[in-house]
């Protein structure tokens, strides 16, 4: 077989020393990061993964979020791409490096084909740099690849809300949720497939996440449930510690989980209406062109733009001030419908409101984290339920 080579420039370029008699052997470990619009073409080299990465699902809308969240985390927060070949050699004095590629079952994208796709896709609307990750594995013999695949590919971890599930701590939750058309989507724990084989597209996680930003019973107007947005595994731990603060939210769950699609579906427009247009241009946000839109899953509708969840969140987390408790479970106060609001004056307020702070962040993790960004969505909404009849 003839020889392939493919030349990229890399930021940095490491070899990770093995000991000597694994380097006997002939085994290679090298690391490269190198910017995503600089990735090589490997579309001849996927015969070795063993999975058929798709651009939608679980997994692919988790790192196209992390990709337009949060631009600086990425290639920390992400593993990266691991490719095998035959050779390897570094150009120091111009930093690129030239991987040797000869046999498709032996060479070629061995984990990270997710990874890989995303950022072909989004790498065309990224404003800034952006790096990845390559592992790149030499010297390994065909033996060895089925292993190496087999190893990257599989996780043995028991994941908390695996647990959860078993010990039936979200029963309640599924029974609030068990007549959206959704509620089969939902994987309450690792590893849950549809008929079809493929993964349920929306994780037990993002809902508990989505949910902790209405919770009252911890949060106030000055205390905001910002690790709805920071972090899914906190949110996790929460609601583990806090089932009956939850129970409270259950009959708004579905009217919540809709609001969170309907403001990444209406955001644009309310956003291009009161400043004039180019939502598209704020940092983070995707703006998809051909046939690939975004999936909002609760409203079963798509999107042009991929609107990050640092803008979401804080929005969502505003609406808690319509909240009112009664008989130990929330409802809308004043009998106020939030999808109104949100395509109305309430609406425009916090596209405004998150403009200005997204255009004075650029950064959309920055703008999700920041305590300035939830007080005042949510001041905004308090203003206009205490002004609503």
């Amino acid at each position: 077989m003839q020889l392939s080579k493919l030349t990229f420039p890399v930021v940095s370029f490491r070899n990770l020393e093995a000991p000597a008699h694994i380097h006997k052997l002939g085994y290679r470990d090298y690391f490269a990061m190198v910017d995503v619009r600089d990735l090589p073409d490997l579309s001849e080299w996927r015969k070795i993964n063993v999975r058929d990465p798709k651009l939608t699902g679980a997994v692919p809308n988790k790192i196209r979020a992390s990709v337009s969240d949060n631009p600086d985390l990425f290639v920390f927060m992400n593993r990266g791409i691991v490719v095998s070949v035959e050779s390897v050699q570094f150009d120091n004095k111009n930093g690129r490096v030239t991987i040797g590629l000869r046999d498709p079952v032996l060479h070629g994208l061995l984990d990270g084909g997710h990874t890989y796709n995303i950022l072909l896709e989004e790498r065309d609307a990224l404003e800034s740099p952006q790096y990845v990750r390559i592992e790149i594995l030499e010297g390994f013999k065909p033996e060895d690849i089925p292993q190496m695949v087999d190893a990257r590919n599989t996780s043995n971890q028991v994941r908390d809300q695996s647990l959860m599930n078993l010990s039936g701590e979200f029963d309640r939750l599924k029974k609030a949720l068990a007549k959206a058309p959704y509620a089969d989507l939902i994987a309450y724990k690792e590893y849950e497939l549809l008929p079809n084989g493929d993964q349920k597209p929306i994780d037990v996680r993002d809902i508990i996440a989505i949910l902790t930003a209405f919770e009252r019973d911890h949060f106030d107007d000055k205390t905001h449930p910002i690790n709805s947005y920071r972090s899914k595994a906190a949110c996790l731990q929460h609601f583990k510690e806090n089932t009956k603060s939850y129970q409270k939210i259950y009959p708004l769950a579905a009217d919540i989980l809709e609001l969170y699609d309907l403001i990444q579906l209406h955001l644009p427009d309310l956003y291009n209406k009161v400043r004039g247009g180019k939502f598209g241009h704020l940092t983070g946000v995707t703006t998809y062109k051909g046939k690939h839109k975004a999936h909002l899953d609760f409203i079963d509708k798509e999107s042009k733009y991929g609107v990050p969840a640092g803008f979401t969140y804080p929005i969502l987390g505003g609406f808690r001030a319509l909240v009112e408790e009664k008989g130990g479970r929330y409802v809308w106060g004043k009998n106020l419908d939030p999808r109104q609001m949100l395509q109305n004056g309430l609406g425009e307020t916090l596209a405004d409101t998150i403009g200005n702070f997204a255009l004075d962040a650029r950064n959309p993790s920055k703008t999700g984290k920041s305590p300035l960004v939830w007080q005042a969505c949510y001041q905004a909404a308090r203003v206009a339920y205490l002004e609503a009849n």
